[in-house]
C-alpha cells in the first residue's frame, strides 16, 4: 500500500526512515516495509482519536485532524499544514507499535489492590486509570493540544 502524507498518515515511510537514522534508531529500519506501513497507520490513527488538537479542522472533508485553522504556535505566528511535531509523534508511536498494539484491549473485571512478584509490590489507587500513556508524544505535542483540564469560560454579556 503506498501511504499518502494528509490522507493517511502523518508523514511518509522515507521521512519517517531518515528521521530515524537521524537518531541511530536500527529497530525502524529493520522493520519490513508492511510494518513500517502498518505502524504509521496505526500511529495516526492513534494521535487523531488520543488527542485533541488546538484550532478546528482546515476542511470538513479531510481525512486527519491536521492541517488546521486557528492553530498558533507560542510565539503566536499561525501554524500551516502538518507540524513536523505531528509528523514526529507519529513516527515515534509507529515505532512503539512495531512491537504491539498501541491501545491494546484492557481487562475491566475489578480494581487491582496489589500486585506481588517475589519481595517486590505494587498497589493501584482506587480510580487510577488503566491504559498506556506515552510521556515523550507528550512532550513533542505539548502546545499542540487542548489540556485535558481546561476550562472554557462562557461569558453571557
Amino acid at each position: 500500500m503506498t501511504l499518502t502524507v494528509g490522507s493517511d498518515t502523518y508523514i511518509s515511510i522515507a521521512d519517517a526512515d531518515a528521521y530515524f537514522s537521524a537518531r541511530d534508531i536500527s529497530t525502524w529500519a529493520a522493520a519490513t516495509t508492511e510494518a513500517r506501513t502498518a505502524g504509521l497507520l496505526q500511529a495516526t490513527v492513534y494521535l487523531d482519536g488520543a488527542y485533541s488538537f488546538i484550532g478546528r479542522i482546515a476542511d470538513g472533508a479531510q481525512a486527519l485532524a491536521w492541517p488546521r485553522l486557528g492553530a498558533v504556535d507560542g510565539d503566536g505566528r499561525s501554524i500551516e499544514g502538518i507540524p513536523g511535531r505531528v509528523a514526529h509523534a507519529c513516527a515515534e508511536l509507529a515505532l512503539i507499535a512495531l512491537a504491539g498494539p498501541l491501545a491494546p484491549p484492557e481487562h475491566r473485571g475489578g480494581q487491582v489492590t496489589e500486585e506481588r512478584a517475589g519481595p517486590l509490590s505494587v498497589s493501584y489507587a482506587p480510580g487510577a486509570p488503566i491504559g498506556r500513556t506515552f510521556p515523550y508524544i507528550d512532550l513533542l505535542l505539548s502546545g499542540l493540544i487542548v489540556p485535558e483540564r481546561a476550562s472554557v469560560t462562557v461569558d453571557r454579556s
